[in-house]
């Protein structure tokens, strides 16, 4: 099942907590998208302010999703042409009313728990759930509810390297799962707390087609999660 989860992690390694050194990161990343779990790895997210120390440090060709403002991504992004990294995505905080025209295939608006989940058509809605706030499984059951009634395409990140849901820490499996239960008709939010042994672990691919992925300072936690399930070697 290791297809499953093709691109799913978006490596936000230079981001809390773990904070590695953009040198660091950029070298781990590389390593990592060489070795036998490299197609489950997505682009390395970096902010607008470390983006030159990224482009320094790549010596392979990189897949990054800018994380910025929206007036100040346009002038990043031209500063990776002809350099070994290639945007893919950018990531904005919203509200936003109108999607920039960028040069990536992926433009993700993170919206605040308590405004509101519209972005604009063709946007990704990003959410976060750990750091300063963590969603209740309400909350975040609603989102799932919303995205799938509203067929909109969501990313999470933050407060997810568990798998499973446990300690109030919200599991991206289970979140896979909510959103396959939400598609067939089914509340989502017990879906979020419940056990493995509870979850329908053979329908997850199901949820990919809107849950595209989440962003995680640690591969290693994740992969741990899914080789306890059962869900890659």
């Amino acid at each position: 099942m290791t297809s499953v989860f093709d691109g799913f992690f978006d490596d936000a390694a230079i981001f809390p907590p773990g904070n590695a050194p953009v040198e660091v990161a950029v070298k781990q990343h590389e390593t990592r998208r060489a070795g036998p779990q490299g197609g489950l790895l997505g682009p390395l997210v970096c902010d607008t302010a470390r983006l030159p120390a990224v482009l320094g440090a790549a010596t392979e060709p990189l897949r990054l999703s800018l994380v910025g403002g929206v007036d100040e991504t346009a002038s990043a992004l031209a500063s990776t042409s002809g350099t070994r990294v290639e945007p893919v995505a950018v990531e904005v905080r919203g509200p936003v009313a109108a999607l920039p025209d960028l040069p990536v295939r992926t433009i993700a608006v993170e919206m605040a728990w308590g405004s509101g989940f519209d972005v604009p058509a063709g946007a990704v809605l990003k959410l976060r759930c750990g750091g300063e706030y963590v969603p209740t499984p309400a909350e975040l059951g609603a989102a799932i509810a919303h995205c799938v009634r509203h067929d909109q395409p969501f990313k999470l990140t933050a407060g997810l390297h568990s798998a499973v849901a446990h300690d109030g820490a919200h599991g991206f499996v289970n979140v896979m799962a909510a959103v396959v239960a939400a598609m067939h008709g089914d509340d989502p939010e017990p879906v979020l707390t419940a056990a493995p042994a509870d979850l329908d672990l053979t329908s997850l691919a199901e949820a990919r087609r809107l849950f595209r992925s989440i962003g995680t300072c640690d591969l290693d936690e994740p992969l741990a999660g899914l080789r306890e399930l059962g869900l890659v070697a």
